[in-house]
Parts: C-alpha cells; structure tokens; sequence
C-alpha cells in the first residue's frame, strides 16, 4: 500500500514537474520562438520579442520587448510588458474568466498616413484581409460564451504618435504619457465598470476624463476635462481642409459632466450638465498669411446644458474680452469673411419629408452674452482711395436669447468709432420677425471719414465736422422697411472746401436741429426747428453763367443704373412710393457769413456779408402756404443788406426785394482787379432789386446808383478783360459824377429762354461796349451833324487836310472842352495798295540821286543825295543807266549812241523804261510809315494850332501799314481815352 501511495507520489510528482517544466520552460520557449514568426507571416511586418514569462501554478503570464516595425525597420506598435493574471479559484466560484489584472507598460504606436492616402498598417490589414477569404466564423445554436470579469486594467505611460504627411510635415502629434486605468469590467449586465484616462500632447493640452460604462448597454456617464488644447495642432490635423482660416495661435480648455446611454436600442441619448468652454488668445488668419485677421483674447462659455433626446442647449453666460477683428469690403461688393466661407451650400434632397417634419426643432437659451473691449478695423476697399474706420473700446451685452418668435431681448451697445467719436444703442429687440426699438446716442462722429463716399458725387473736400444725435430708432422688417427716428441732432463746427479753388464753400459753428421725426416708410420728414450758429457759405456766379455749385457736383452721365437694371428682373408689380412730405417749423440763422460774387455782369458785383441774422416762418412741402422771410447783414461791416418778402412752394409766387446801401467800391478792389485789372480809388454804390412772381410771369425792377466813381491806378493782370473802363465810366457818368442805371425786366418763366441774369448782363453789356467801342457816338450830342469822327481821310500818298476834314477835327476839338477828362489819340495809317503807286516816282528819282552822288564822290566831290537836283539830261542819263543795270538784256542803243527797247525800238524809251521800273519796285515800308506819321503830324498840327487843343490832350499812336485794299476810304484813325 506504503508502494502504490508512493508510486502515485512519484507519478504526482513527475507530472507536475512536466507541467512545471511545460510552464516555466517549454511554453515561454516556444512563444518566443514561434510566436514572432507566426505574426510576421500573418502580417508582412517584422515582430520581435524579448522575452516570455509564464507562472503555470500561479497562471500569469507577461510578454516583454514585443514591437512590431514594417520591412523598412519602421516602428509601428510596441510595449515593454503586457501582463496577465487569472485569478483561477474566483473564475471557478463564479464559473467566469477573472483576471485579477491586465496590464500593459509603455505601449508606443506609431500611426502615419502616407501621400498616397494610406496608412503605414494598410499593408498589414490588407494582409489579414486576404488569409482564409471562405473561413467562416463557427456558429452555435446554443449560446456558449463564457462571462469575463477583469478586476483592473492598466494602460501606463504609453505613447501614440501620428504623422499626416498627406497634409505636410507640420501635421503631427504625439501623445504621452498616456494612462488609461480601467476597475471592474465585466460581461455581466447592468455591471458598472469605472475608468480613467489621463494623457498630455507634445503641443499642448491635458486630457483627464473619470466615469464609469456598461458594457453591455454602451452606456457611459462621467467627468471630462481638457485643459490647455493647443488649437494650431487641431488646424494642422484635423481642420486644414474644413476651415477656410488658418488656427495661428490658441488654447481650449473644456470640462463637462456627462451621461451617455441608448447606443444598443437606437434611441441616443447625451446629458451634458456644468459644462464650461474657454479659449484664450486664439489667432485666426487667412492661408499663407501672417496678418492675424482675428485675434481673441479671451472667450469663455459657463453653465452650459445639453439635452439630446429633448434637443434643448441651454449656455448660462458667453463672455469675450479683448478681441481685435480685421475685415474689409472687397473691391466686388464682398466683406472679406463672405469670400472666405463661400462655398457649395447647396443641400441634397430630403427623401423622407414625413421625418424631418416631425423632428423636434432644437431650443436654445442664452443667459447672457457679454462682449467687453473688442476692436474692430474695417477698411472699405471699394472706393478709389481705400476707407478705414475703426470700432474700438467695444462693449456689447445680450440677455435672454431664446431662438422663438417674438422674444424680446435687451440688448446694449457702445463703442469709440475712429477713437474720437461714441456710439451707444440701447433697448429691445426681436429677432424673428424683426424688429428693435433703441435708444441712439452719437457724439463726435467725424465727418471727415466719410470723405470718399461724397467724392463720387461732389468735387467737396469735407475738412472738419462732428455730427452728433441722440434719439429713439424704430425698426421693423416688412415687405417696406419700417424706420423711425425721433429726436435731435447737430452738426458742430463743419468746414467744407470747394477742391478747385481751395476755398471755403460752407461752414457753420454749429447746425442744431430739434424734435426730429422722420419715418422712411410714409416719406414723412418733419423738423421742429433748424438753428444755424455763425454759418458761412460761398456762392460765385462766373463769366459763363454757371456758378460754384454746378462746379462741385460730379457728372453722373455714365453712372450705371445698377439699381435699375436690377429691378428689371423682378417680376413683382412696382408699388407707388409716396411724395417725401418735408415740413420745418422755423428756420433761424446767428451771424451768418457770405461771400458773394457775380463774375457774369460785365461789372462784376462781389460783396462779402456779415452779421446776418434772420428766419424764415415754418412750411411744408405738401402745402401752398405762404412763408415770410426776412434777412438782416453787413457788407464789409459798413453798408447794410436787407431780404425780405414771401414765397409759395406749391405755385412759386413771391415777392422778394434785396436792398445794399451805403456800398463802398473800394472795398471791392481785389475783385475789381481781378476782373477789369483796375483799383476803384472811391465811390459808392447802392443797389434796390424787387421781384415779383405771380402765376409764372415775373416783374422786376433793378435799379444800381453810382456815386462818384474814381478808378485807381491800373494792375497787370493777364486774365483781367481788355475793356478800357476808365473810359467807360468816363462817357457814363453824368455832369455830377453819378451814374444811375434803371433796368425794368418782365417776362414769363414758362419761356425756355428766359433768363433774368441774362437780360440784365445784356442790357449793362451792351450798354458799355456801345460807350466804349463807339465813344464819338456816345459824344454825339455833342457834334452838329451825324459825320464819323472817328476817322480823317486823305488823298493816296498825301498827307495835307482838305476843308471838309478840317471841319470834323473843329467839332472834335469843341468835344475836348466839354469833356475835359478825355484825351485824343491819333493813329495815322498808310496804304499799301492805295498809296504806293502815287509814291513810287519819287521813289525811282531818290536812286537816281544816289546814283548821282555816287559819281561825284568819284571825283572826289561829296554832296549827298537829298541836296541834289537832277536836270532833264541827267534824269534821262541815269535813268538809261540803271535799266540797263536792272534789265540788261532788254536795253539796245541806234548808231547815234540813244537808248532804245529791243522788244519795242519804236516806243518811246524813258516812258517804257519808268513803267518798268516802277513795276519792278517794292513799297517801302519805311518811306509809307513816313506818310503815315506825316498824316497824324498834320491832323495834331491843326488840332493844336488851328483848334486850341492843349497839345497833352493828344496822343500820337504807333502808325499803321495797312496792305489790303482800303475800302472804306484813306483815313486816319481817332480814338478818346481818359487822361492817365
């Protein structure tokens, strides 16, 4: 007995040494060995392992130095220990798998994605896809599967890197430490298993996330919290081809409280409860751009709540801080951020309509959205000369959104615009339908900004102004905008400048106006009282007729008619946009300015006004009432101006009479010089224009009083009109120094062709060019008959005066000494065609002479040529002579020694031959200027000695040559001046 007990000792014991040796020895051995080769068949891959332990009596097993790297020698997994531990008399007590643990330690895996798409394991999924395609996965009709219960499950200190080389080599992350600690996880239902997972990424950002998981219904509910995610890294992986604007900089941190259920059953299930989101310093920029186009200090999200089954976000409070955002209108009509989110936002089909019509819509509550010092730069590049306007100091607040109807929400708003200016709306709104009533409240808007806006429109330089307003605005979206607004406004200190002048055109201290109430809808504009404080304006009416203003606006000829084309399109029926009714109760004006010049009277009439004061009775544009105005000013702080009477919009009748008195000219000297380049050294004007309008036809009267008029001294001026005015006030003024001018105007303003400047211009016009051009007929009372005295006439190449002529110059010297101020100026002009023919002979004797003198002073004789006399023998000698010297192939002599014409012997030779010279002689304009200074000499001789003119009351002109045929007459010419 003692025997067999010992033989089955024995036996025991043998057999557990086989087992031992099995365990510690032969296994492990044959795992090393055959386990590496296996998975590199299966895979393609290259596998290694270190080493293999296993404890057969206690039944854990760890595998170490395992890695598995692709032919190339690069890693793909790898871990140091991967360990098991069965907890073999639990597993039989609870007829299940227990494993006490199952630990893993620093597992590495390497994840790459390639440029071709795939990924550095495809190769090894292809490879197990291919093995064994008809092998089918063993089927029971009875269900054996073994319940599993694991106690712990640790994944410590590993690492996954990943590389997207599809994106580019930035486009990589890598994870470590990474722990993942699982207690508890069974196969058992309704077995709550509890888990952790902490892990770091090489670019920034902490993952820490606690909660325990059904297994078996998929079901999870925890913590989760992310703390400083690095947001480029995201962009870099993840977002490159889905967000248009690239990550530059930012951080996110989240942490929520969740619960997760009904994966198994279909009905999905996600409670997020005391969920917050913060970023801080997020940067935005375009592609390939280093410009941030936002960046965002601060934006944080609290007590949000989520409710997937119930479709219900509820966010406690949103709150941003410190934000600069950069946008800008594209040249084609575009903000920039249009551009960048364009895309195909077209949407398939719904093929279930029954479905989407009863999903639940979401509902979404916002507490409190809190917007503190955001910046926003626009710049408007639309414009010739791009426009930038900022938005700083920005502070916005929104309360108790909810994503329904009618909801009201109050909303705040206040801002620095262009860092001078504020902005500041405060009030209620509705988003759907539309609608908002706000307090508005603008100071120190900065007219200036808005320069480039005007300059399609008005050549007008805006160079300072601030408006400001402060009001009620109503809004409401409809088929026709629906805007209100009441209360006041004022535009402080404007200054405008006309660009082609560089002058002021009109500027004011301050434009008030008050109780403002404008709606756009029913075109109805009403206007408590506009104030003007010290306003000025410039109006210039110029030689052509146009004024200034016409000079400031832009011609919109080849302006397209965008909107109009637009409208062609549309199908809708046009509705009829009522009149703009305008009313104003009263116009009022404090010492006002004006400078005021009309350029197109050929006395130009310029006056600078001051200390204007006055107001004009309120009106509407929709009634025919009559409005009284009245104007009280200065001109040049001495004479005063008056403007008085009333007007009818609706029909145009009025009654209107200006009045300057006491005017002084020699104020008005620079503008004088400008215009006629004269000083005016005294005088004074006074002007009374009355019109009246009734039923269209206009009667005027305009009376102009000068009074002792002097003309300074004369300013060269190149631009000034040649019309010697000296003159023209001379033949004007009456015996007592004044001039008086009364110019009655009637006609109707139906007429196309009717013009009250015009006619006035004319009659001043024609008026002194008829006294300056023709001033003897201006004279003419003066004279006894209707003669020309504007011209003597003479006999061809003669200077003496004959009765007839004498006479005239009588008359004209007895006009001398009723105008004392006149002067005569005597042109005397010699014709060419007329004269030259009487002057040639003794032209051809003058050779003659030289001839002779110049054969004495042969002989040593000196006599000139002026002193000498030519008898008849000598005449004819050197008249042969010189022919023969001027035509020696026409001159022949008899056998006797006599000259005679070849052509023509019979002829008699010195008639012939003085024909032909003559014909042969040009006129000597030295020889017919001395006519002509002759002629003037003789006219003032007689004027002098004859008349008794005071010989400096006579002006000898340049002569004249004149080498066209003298129509009229052989004359000099006579013209008045004024004495300088």
């Amino acid at each position: 007995m003692l025997k067999k007990i010992l033989i089955f000792c024995a036996v025991i014991a043998v057999l557990l040494g086989c087992y031992a040796g099995a365990g510690f020895y032969l296994l492990p051995k044959l795992a090393k060995d055959k386990l590496p080769a296996l998975l590199s068949e299966k895979t393609g891959q290259t596998v290694q392992l270190q080493d293999v332990h296993l404890n057969p009596f206690e039944l854990n097993a760890d595998l170490q130095g395992f890695s598995i790297a692709s032919p190339e020698g690069d890693s793909l997994l790898s871990f140091e220990q991967l360990a098991l531990d069965i907890n073999v008399i639990e597993s039989i007590k609870q007829r299940a798998l227990v494993l006490a643990a199952v630990t893993l330690k620093k597992p590495i895996g390497n994840l790459e994605r390639r440029p071709d798409g795939r990924f550095n394991f495809s190769d090894v999924i292809d490879k197990l896809s291919a093995q064994d395609p008809n092998e089918q996965p063993a089927q029971s009709s009875e269900s054996t599967e073994l319940p599993v219960l694991i106690h712990q499950i640790a994944l410590q200190e590993g690492q996954i890197s990943w590389l997207d080389l599809q994106v580019g080599q930035q486009a990589k992350e890598t994870v470590t430490p990474l722990n993942i600690t699982v207690s508890e996880v069974s196969t058992h239902s309704n077995a709550l298993a509890k888990f952790g997972v902490t892990l770091s990424l090489a670019s920034g950002g902490d993952l820490d996330w606690q909660g325990d998981f059904d297994l078996t219904a998929l079901s999870s509910a925890g913590k989760l919290k992310l703390d400083g995610l690095a947001l480029t890294k995201v962009w870099q992986l993840f977002l490159q081809e889905l967000l248009p604007l690239e990550i530059a900089d930012g951080h996110l941190s989240l942490q929520t409280d969740y619960k997760l259920s009904g994966i198994n059953d279909g009905d999905l299930q996600v409670l997020l409860t005391s969920a917050g989101i913060d970023v801080k310093q997020l940067n935005l920029n375009e592609k390939d751009k280093s410009d941030n186009l936002i960046h965002l200090a601060s934006l944080g999200a609290t007590g949000i709540k989520l409710d997937l089954k119930q479709q219900q976000l509820d966010i406690a409070s949103v709150t941003s801080s410190d934000a600069r955002i950069k946008s800008w209108l594209q040249a084609d009509g575009q903000v920039n951020y249009q551009s960048l989110f364009a895309g195909d936002n077209t949407a398939p089909p719904s093929n279930d309509a029954e479905d989407a019509a009863a999903t639940i819509p979401w509902r979404i509550q916002l507490g409190e959205l809190a917007l503190v010092n955001y910046q926003v730069d626009f710049t408007d590049f639309t414009q010739p000369k791009p426009l930038q306007m900022q938005l700083s100091e920005l502070n916005a607040s929104l309360k108790d959104y909810r994503n329904q109807d009618g909801i009201g929400l109050p909303v705040q708003f206040s801002s620095r615009f262009n860092k001078s200016g504020s902005l500041k709306f405060d009030g209620n709104m509705v988003l759907a339908p539309f609608t908002a009533n706000l307090r508005v409240d603008l100071h120190d808007i900065n007219l200036k900004t808005f320069q480039t806006y005007i300059n399609p429109f008005l050549k007008l330089e805006l160079v300072d102004g601030d408006f400001d307003t402060q009001g009620q605005l109503k809004l409401a979206a409809a088929e026709q905008l629906q805007l209100t607004y009441q209360g006041d406004a004022n535009i402080d200190n404007l200054v405008t400048r006309d660009k082609a002048t560089q002058k002021d055109f009109v500027k004011w201290t301050k434009l008030d106006v008050r109780q403002m109430q404008l709606d756009v809808a029913k075109q109805d504009y009403s206007l408590g009282k506009v104030t003007f404080d010290r306003p000025y304006i410039r109006f210039m009416i110029k030689k052509d007729k146009t004024n200034n203003v016409s000079d400031i606006l832009v011609d919109q000829a080849g302006a397209k008619p965008a909107a109009a084309t637009v409208s062609r399109k549309k199908s809708q029926p046009e509705t009829k946009t009522p009149e703009p009714v305008v009313k104003i109760g009263k116009i009022e004006m404090k010492e006002g300015k004006s400078d005021f010049a009309d350029y197109s009277l050929i006395l130009p009439f310029v006056v600078k006004m001051n200390a204007l004061n006055g107001e004009v009775d309120g009106f509407a544009s929709n009634t025919d009432d009559t409005i009284n105005l009245k104007l009280l000013g200065k001109v040049h702080d001495f004479a005063s101006v008056e403007i008085k009477g009333d007007y009818r919009l609706q029909s145009g009748d009025s009654n209107i009479s200006l009045d300057f008195s006491h005017m002084p000219l020699a104020l008005v000297t620079p503008y004088m010089a400008e215009f006629v380049g004269y000083k005016i050294e005294k005088g004074q004007m006074a002007l009374n224009l009355t019109y009246s309008i009734k039923n269209g036809l206009l009667s005027a009267e305009n009376k102009v009083f000068i009074d002792q008029l002097v003309l300074g001294e004369k300013v060269e001026n190149p631009k000034a009109i040649s019309l010697p005015l000296e003159l023209g006030v001379a033949l004007l003024k009456d015996t007592d120094g004044k001039i008086n001018l009364d110019f009655p105007i009637t006609g109707s303003l139906e007429d196309p062709e009717f013009s009250v400047g015009s006619l006035v211009a004319d009659v001043l016009v024609n008026l002194i060019t008829k006294a300056v051009t023709s001033p003897f007929k201006a004279m003419a009372s003066l004279f006894d008959d209707d003669n020309d005295y504007s011209t003597v006439t003479f006999a061809a190449g003669n200077s003496d005066l004959n009765a007839e002529e004498s006479a005239k110059l009588d008359q004209i010297a007895n006009a001398l000494k009723a105008k004392p101020e006149l002067v005569l100026e005597v042109k005397g002009v010699a014709y060419e065609i007329q004269d030259w023919p009487v002057m040639r002979f003794d032209a051809l004797k003058d050779i003659l002479k030289k001839m002779k003198s110049g054969e004495l002073r042969d002989k040593g004789e000196k006599i000139r040529s002026e002193y000498i006399e030519l008898s008849d023998d000598e005449y004819k000698r050197l008249l042969a002579k010189f022919y023969a010297e001027v035509f020696p192939q026409k001159i022949d002599r008899t056998l006797f020694g006599s000259p005679r014409i070849k052509s023509n012997p019979d002829a008699d030779f010195y008639t012939v031959a003085r024909q032909e010279l003559e014909a042969v002689m040009k006129p000597d304009p030295e020889r017919l200027n001395d006519l002509a200074v002759s002629r003037a000499n003789h006219i003032a001789k007689y004027l002098i000695e004859h008349a008794g003119v005071v010989r400096s009351r006579i002006y000898i002109l340049a002569t004249e040559l004149n080498t066209k045929d003298a129509e009229g007459g052989i004359n000099a010419l006579l013209s008045l001046n004024v004495a300088s």
